[in-house]
């Protein structure tokens, strides 16, 4: 049951927790927030105080055990944190996407750009290679790209830091 009519996303005393051989790290502890469609949401902190733990627990990326995750994350209404791993595989990637700040960490360095975000197409929306290709591109060219035919048979390395991250947008959106 949603707390906020009109939420897309509900963050609910989120908390993720390591337990190590010198005690309990508190990464996430106790971090709510909400957020409609069209709002975007800045998370703003020191290096090291959980913003990253935090958004890849939303996406349960983060693997129980060693972490221990309590409170609810809800996308639509529906706690991604009580969803078995298939029905989260549903929605990871295919509704909700992290744009890493680093893209060349997140990008397969020998896998062409335009590959790597075909693939994901496939993946989500079981269309053939060509088709998805071509939507690699047209989300190139939305993310101002320029040339995106031409970028889209490009590796990471060839682009600019600027171009990997519209890149990495290009997947997200994808």
């Amino acid at each position: 049951m949603e707390k906020n009519p009109g939420a897309l996303l509900e963050v609910d005393q989120l908390r993720t927790h390591f337990d190590t051989l010198n005690g309990t790290v508190r990464s996430v502890d106790g971090v709510s927030f909400s957020l409609k469609a069209g709002e975007t949401l800045g998370v703003v902190g020191e290096s090291g105080c959980g913003k990253s733990v935090t958004a890849l627990s939303v996406l349960r990326l983060v693997p129980s055990p060693p972490a221990r995750h309590s409170g609810e994350v809800r996308y639509r209404g529906t706690n991604l944190l009580a969803l078995s791993e298939k029905a989260m595989r549903q929605i990871r990637g295919n509704r909700i996407s992290m744009i890493f700040q680093e893209p060349m960490t997140s990008l397969n360095p020998v896998m062409t750009v335009g590959r790597q975000i075909a693939e994901a197409v496939q993946l989500h929306q079981q269309v053939g290679r060509k088709e998805a290709m071509a939507h690699a591109v047209e989300m190139l060219r939305l993310v101002q790209i320029p040339e995106p035919e031409r970028r889209a048979g490009e590796y990471p390395h060839q682009l600019s830091g600027g171009m990997r991250q519209r890149v990495m947008i290009a997947l997200a959106l994808a």
